[in-house]
């Protein structure tokens, strides 16, 4: 192993032991604000205590507002901002004051109730902890891309206590690029915090989820059943998408003023919170309850139910605060399969006790759907429930999910929000980027002459640092360590950057 890998691999460790320090006391917080919300949403006052409760949280969402005002990169869930930064895409300049308002605003609008969830925020502080360690450490520009991947990687492990799902995730989503080194670097952070937030919420919140294969299910209706929740599956998932990406939309465009547009988020939350609290902010409580094999609840009440959590989700993500869709994600999908399991009831194909087989496979197939991330959501759900003896169906239905999903065009969202973040009209844009790229030993560069190297249209090597030191360019043979800076278009940065970043061996 090479020095400097053991050196990645000993500050990837600090970043995993540094976003656990961060994160575990902001999932914290976070579980603790569900007895402020029995406070904040108490039935039984006057009148006035409701509107004194309405301005004061009309006051923190203002609060929320201009945290994000100031630092953008705060905004939403924070991983397609993760994912830009590795690009080079987008910085993180005040990487300290980004990672307090992250951890404030988060803490603040989860907290009050806005249906957002703890991962986005988690996986972004944890690139926040890696951008500072890097600085520490003065890590090279490759370095800095690892730590980045091992900082998302711990942030979601914290969040669900999943770390082989949280380095897959990084693998499968946010990087795209098959690397020993993303591995090694996203499993070690991982696992460090991970660990640490297995310490601090020891147990299974899952448990309760009766899992149980439906034995009365003959092959047959258990295959229509499969296909039937696939294709429901993927209408939910289109229909998330299709919100999310509308309400964000629409709400730049209402021209009222943001206070304004504020304080409705405000008094829709308090509303849904005094009727149905434990739905609002995450909604574990509520997924959670409704897996219980006593739980009749009716099939269009529960319709009712998932088609406002999912607009209302959709509306607070609209909103730009701190806070993630996963959790709501997973929850939608939990109680999409109480609601199948429902009509498999009313039909007389299947008791009531095995409500449970559906749901937990349901959150693992709605995760496949609108993220596009099957392998990711699969063990998600198996290291969040325990539930292992889901692998073979839960597997079968995330593939069917995946494939008509496909069929249907569902697209993944954290591309669909990641190419919202880019500069308007970038695809005719003439503007240039300036990416660097160490040289590794065994790439295809290694070895090679400047003139030996095909470079795509519009693209060529700027500058060559050997040593710290800027060299010609001309001539010059490529060893491993040196620095180049590669000039191109910024609208073939995406394109490009994953082959450049192959062609180096990074």
């Amino acid at each position: 192993m090479e020095s400097k890998n053991i050196k990645l691999y000993l500050l990837c460790i600090l970043v995993g032991v540094g976003t656990g320090i961060v994160t575990v006391p902001y999932r914290y917080l976070l579980e603790k604000a569900s007895s402020l919300r029995e406070i904040l949403y108490s039935h039984g006052e006057p009148w006035w205590f409701h509107l004194l409760i309405i301005l004061t949280m009309w006051a923190a969402g203002i609060g929320i507002y201009f945290l994000v005002k100031n630092f953008k990169i705060i905004s939403g869930s924070g991983i397609p901002q993760v994912e830009g930064a590795i690009f080079g895409r987008f910085h993180f300049n005040h990487p300290f004051k980004e990672l307090v308002s992250k951890f404030i605003g988060g803490v603040t609008g989860i907290g009050m109730g806005f249906s957002l969830g703890r991962e986005g925020p988690s996986v972004q502080m944890g690139a926040f902890v890696a951008r500072l360690i890097g600085k520490w450490s003065r890590a090279s520009i490759s370095e800095q891309r690892y730590l980045y991947t091992g900082g998302a990687s711990a942030g979601l492990s914290a969040a669900f206590i999943a770390p082989l799902a949280s380095s897959i995730f990084v693998v499968e989503e946010m990087e795209k690029f098959d690397s020993i080194k993303i591995i090694i670097t996203s499993l070690l952070a991982s696992i460090i915090s991970g660990t640490m937030a297995q310490w601090a919420f020891p147990g299974n919140i899952y448990a309760p989820i009766d899992a149980a294969y439906p034995s009365e299910l003959s092959l047959p209706a258990l295959i229509l059943s499969f296909i039937a929740f696939s294709v429901v599956l993927t209408i939910v998932g289109k229909g998330f998408n299709f919100f999310l990406l509308y309400f964000q939309k629409k709400y730049q465009e209402i021209t009222i003023p943001v206070y304004l547009k504020i304080l409705s988020v405000i008094i829709m939350t308090y509303i849904l919170g005094y009727f149905f609290i434990d739905l609002i902010a995450g909604g574990e409580q509520f997924l959670i309850h409704q897996a219980g094999t006593t739980v009749y609840t009716g099939i269009l009440f529960l319709c009712g139910i998932i088609a406002i959590k999912l607009l209302f989700t959709t509306i607070c993500y609209a909103t730009g605060f701190p806070g993630g869709i996963f959790l709501p994600l997973l929850v939608i999908g939990g109680l999409t399969g109480k609601m199948f399991s429902l009509i498999l009831v009313d039909m007389g194909w299947m008791s009531p006790e095995h409500f449970g087989f559906f749901m937990a496979i349901g959150m693992a197939a709605a995760f496949a759907a609108v993220v596009r991330s099957p392998i990711t959501g699969i063990i998600l759900l198996l290291e969040m429930t325990h539930k292992f003896e889901l692998l073979v169906p839960m597997t079968i239905v995330v593939g069917l999910t995946y494939f008509i999903s496909d069929i249907a065009g569902v697209k993944a969202i954290y591309d669909q929000l990641y190419q919202k973040l880019l500069p308007k009209d970038l695809s005719r844009s003439k503007a240039r980027l300036t990416i660097p790229f160490e040289i590794n030993t065994d790439s295809y560069m290694e070895g090679k002459r400047i003139t030996e190297i095909i470079f795509p249209e519009g693209c060529h090597i700027e500058k060559i640092i050997r040593n710290q030191k800027s060299i010609s360019t001309n001539d010059t043979i490529l060893k491993p360590g040196d620095q180049i800076n590669i000039s191109l278009y910024s609208r073939d940065l995406e394109k490009l950057f994953r082959s450049f970043r192959s062609m180096a061996n990074e």
